[in-house]
C-alpha cells in the first residue's frame, strides 16, 4: 500500500488565514499572505485524511456483561437525587467465587459505561452514549462486581458542594438541606445513604474523599497512576485521579485491589504495576489485624489544622480521632510542611489553568485513549450551554482566559512548587509511617441557595480543599475515614430543630508513594477498635 499524500480539494480563504493569525496576535506580512495559505492546505488536507479513518478504541464485551435495565430513575427511585442513570449489568449479586462477588457498585458520571449515556453531571448538552467501557469497569465486572448506574457528579466535574448536578442538588444522607459534598456527590449520597455497598469516584482536588467525609464512609484517592483513567472523562491529567469508596475500609481495600494496575493505554500510570503484581490488599488489612499500629510512627501535621475556615469542632474530633492511636500503641508527633499552606493557591492555578483548557477540548501532550465522540457532541461552546453549565464552570473559564493571559508561568511555576512540597512530605515520610490531619475543615454546609451569584458559589464552603488538594499535587496516597459527629456551622442553624442535626467528621491519612497497604492498616486499626458513630 502506498504511502498517502494529504491532498486537499478544500480551499484555505485569506479570512482563514488571516482570523488564525490575529488570535495569535501575529501581524503576516502581505507578500507572505499566499505562502501561509499554502501552509494551512497542507493542515486542512492532514485532518482531513485523519478523520476519513475510523477511531481506535477498546471494544466492550456486551457478550459476556449486556446492558440491562438502562434508564433514568423516576424521583420516587431518587430520593437523594443521587443517582445519573440506572443499570444491572454483571454477575447476578448471588453469585460467588471472585473478588467482588455479591458486591453492588456503582460510578461516578465522568466515568464511560457503553450503552449507558454519561452526563458529567451537566445538561448543557445530552445525548452522549460512550460506547466504550472504562478500564475500571470492566475490572469491576470481571471481578464479580454488579453495577448499578452511574452516581450524580457535580456540573463538569466542578466544584466541591453538591448544588449544581442538573437534576437539582444531591442529599447528604443525614441531614436532608445539606450538601453531599463534590464533586462525587452521589457516590457519597449512595453509599452513605446504603444503596450501594462500594463505588469509583474521580478526584482533582478532594472529590472522593470530601463527599466520602460529609457522608461518613471511606475514601481514597490512589497514588498517581495506581488506578487507570482510560475511559474516564479529564479535567487536568496532572492531577487526575480515580479511586474507591466504600463503608469499610476492607471493602475499600478490596475494590482498589480489583482495579489497580497498569493497563497499557494510560500513560499516567508509568510505574504502576501489572494487575498481576498489585498487592493482595485485603488479605494485608486482615493479616494485620492482630498487629494494628503497634510500633507505628504517626506524624500529626500541624498545617493541616491552620486553615482559617478550620472548625472548633472538626479541631476537636479530629485530634481526638488522632490521640487514640496513641491507646493502640503508635507514637504520634506533631510534624511540619511548611509549603503544605500553598495548597490553596497552587491548586487554583493547577485546576483552573488546565481545566480551562480541558473544556474547550484542548487536551494534548498525553498517550492514552481519547473520547473524542463527546467532544464533538459537546463543542463548540454557546451562551445557552455556558448558562447550564453553572458557576463553577463559566468561574473556571473565565480565571484560565485572565490568568493564562495574564500570568502566563503561573502553571509551571505551580508545578513546580507542587514538587517541592512532594519532596517535603517525602522527607517527612522517612521517618514516619504515615501523616494524618482532618479531611475536610469544616462539616456539611447547606446547599447554595437558588439563584446565588458567581461569589457566593465560589465562598459557601471556604477552604474546603486545603488538606485535600495538596495530595493531588504530589500524588501521595490519601484516605479518609470516618471518626465522629460535629454539629453544623452556626450560620447552617436555622432552628431549634437544626441543633439536633450531628454531620460525620473525617480523618485524612497519608502514606508513601505506592504505599497504600499502610494506609489501609492504619485506616482499619482505627476502625476495628472504636465506632465512629459514637464519637461526638
Amino acid at each position: 500500500m502506498a504511502i498517502q499524500d494529504p491532498v486537499t480539494t478544500t480551499p484555505v480563504t485569506a479570512e482563514e488565514m488571516l482570523g488564525a493569525a490575529q488570535r495569535l496576535k501575529f501581524a503576516v506580512p502581505p507578500t507572505h499572505e499566499r505562502d501561509y495559505m499554502e501552509l494551512l492546505k497542507k493542515t486542512d488536507a492532514c485532518c482531513e485524511l485523519i478523520m476519513a479513518e475510523d477511531d481506535y478504541k477498546p471494544v466492550p464485551d456486551y457478550k459476556t456483561f449486556p446492558r440491562g435495565n438502562v434508564h433514568l430513575p423516576e424521583a420516587d427511585e431518587n430520593p437523594l437525587r443521587a443517582w445519573a442513570w440506572r443499570a444491572d449489568i454483571g454477575e447476578p449479586v448471588s453469585a460467588t467465587g471472585k473478588l467482588l462477588s455479591g458486591k453492588t457498585v456503582v460510578f461516578k458520571d465522568t466515568i464511560c459505561v457503553a450503552g449507558v449515556p454519561l452526563l458529567f453531571g451537566t445538561n448543557a448538552f445530552e445525548g452522549y452514549v460512550p460506547d466504550v467501557d472504562a478500564t475500571l469497569v470492566t475490572r469491576v465486572l470481571e471481578n464479580g462486581g454488579h453495577i448499578l448506574g452511574k452516581a450524580a457528579c457535580e456540573n463538569f466535574s466542578h466544584g466541591a458542594s453538591s448544588s449544581s448536578s442538573p437534576r437539582g442538588p444531591v442529599e447528604n444522607p443525614y441531614a436532608k438541606g445539606f450538601s453531599t459534598g463534590g464533586s462525587s456527590s452521589g457516590c457519597g449520597g449512595l453509599i452513605g445513604g446504603g444503596y450501594a455497598d462500594m463505588g469509583i469516584g474521580g478526584d482533582q482536588g478532594g472529590s472522593i474523599r470530601i463527599p466520602a467525609t460529609l457522608c461518613g464512609i471511606v475514601g481514597l484517592k490512589p497514588s498517581f497512576g495506581l488506578v487507570p483513567y482510560t475511559g474516564v472523562l479529564s479535567s487536568d491529567a496532572g492531577v487526575d485521579h480515580v479511586g474507591p469508596m466504600a463503608r469499610t475500609v476492607y471493602d475499600t481495600a478490596l475494590l482498589l485491589e480489583a482495579v489497580a494496575g497498569y493497563d497499557h493505554i494510560d500513560d499516567r500510570q508509568l510505574g504502576a504495576p501489572h494487575p498481576a503484581d498489585v498487592p493482595k490488599y485485603a488479605e494485608l488489612v486482615l493479616a494485620n489485624r492482630q498487629q494494628g499500629v503497634k510500633g507505628m510512627k504517626i506524624g500529626l501535621l500541624k498545617e493541616g489544622f491552620e486553615d482559617k475556615s478550620m472548625s472548633p469542632e472538626v479541631d476537636r474530633i479530629v485530634k481526638a480521632a488522632i490521640k487514640k492511636f496513641v491507646s493502640l500503641g503508635a507514637t504520634v508527633d506533631e510534624v511540619s510542611v511548611p509549603t503544605h499552606k500553598l495548597t490553596n493557591p497552587l491548586c487554583h492555578i493547577i485546576n483552573k489553568f488546565a481545566s480551562g483548557g480541558t473544556r474547550l477540548g484542548r487536551q494534548v501532550g498525553r498517550r492514552g485513549l481519547y473520547l473524542n465522540d463527546y467532544w464533538s457532541q459537546l463543542l463548540p461552546w454557546s451562551q445557552d450551554k455556558y448558562d447550564k453549565a453553572k458557576y463553577f464552570v463559566t468561574g473556571t473559564a473565565m480565571s484560565s482566559e485572565y490568568g493564562w493571559s495574564k500570568y502566563p508561568t503561573a502553571y509551571g511555576r505551580a508545578m513546580n512548587l507542587s514538587r517541592k512540597l512532594r519532596d517535603e512530605y517525602d522527607a517527612l515520610l522517612q521517618t514516619y509511617d504515615v501523616l494524618v490531619m482532618p479531611t475536610v475543615t469544616q462539616p456539611a454546609r447547606r446547599h447554595i441557595p437558588v439563584g446565588a451569584g458567581p461569589l457566593v458559589w465560589a465562598e459557601t464552603a471556604p477552604g474546603i480543599v486545603s488538606n485535600t488538594a495538596a495530595s493531588n499535587l504530589t500524588g501521595h496516597p490519601t484516605m479518609t475515614i470516618p471518626v465522629g459527629f460535629t454539629p453544623p456551622m452556626p450560620a447552617d442553624v436555622h432552628s431549634p430543630e437544626d441543633e439536633a442535626i450531628k454531620l460525620p467528621a473525617g480523618l485524612m491519612i497519608m502514606g508513601r508513594l505506592f504505599d497504600e497497604t499502610t494506609v489501609f492498616k492504619v485506616g482499619d486499626a482505627w476502625e476495628q477498635a472504636f465506632n465512629w458513630k459514637e464519637q461526638v
